[in-house]
């Protein structure tokens, strides 16, 4: 699979969006993978949650040939998935991956290092 580094669209999202967490689809389309932003619609304190828009994760669905993974930030430069972090990449089983709009890093869990 050909590397185009999503990552740094991803930083440059999670920028954007402070003080809130951003989120995105990692999706792949003819073998290159690429970042797509979503709109975080939490009706939580956004600081802290995110949830994707269900109109983006359908508009992203059907461009897309695969998604992959999912995307969001932790404003605060906390580099630690949460339980509800763990929580859903166990139940959607995608990997999740964090990024700090900070320190420029990205760090990654998968499904099944989950226990749960």
């Amino acid at each position: 699979m050909m590397d185009y580094c999503w990552k740094q669209d991803a930083i440059e999202h999670a920028r954007k969006c402070e003080p809130e967490e951003s989120c995105g689809i990692i999706g792949v389309k003819n073998n290159i993978e690429k970042y797509y932003p979503c709109k975080n619609i939490s009706k939580e304190f956004k600081a802290e949650s995110f949830v994707i828009d269900p109109l983006d994760w359908a508009d992203i669905e059907d461009t897309v040939d695969e998604i992959i993974g999912i995307v969001h930030s932790h404003p605060q430069d906390i580099l630690e998935f949460s339980e509800s972090d763990k929580y859903s990449c166990k139940a959607i089983d995608l990997s999740f991956y964090l990024v700090s709009p900070k320190s420029d890093k990205i760090v990654v869990i998968r499904p099944d290092e989950i226990d749960a």
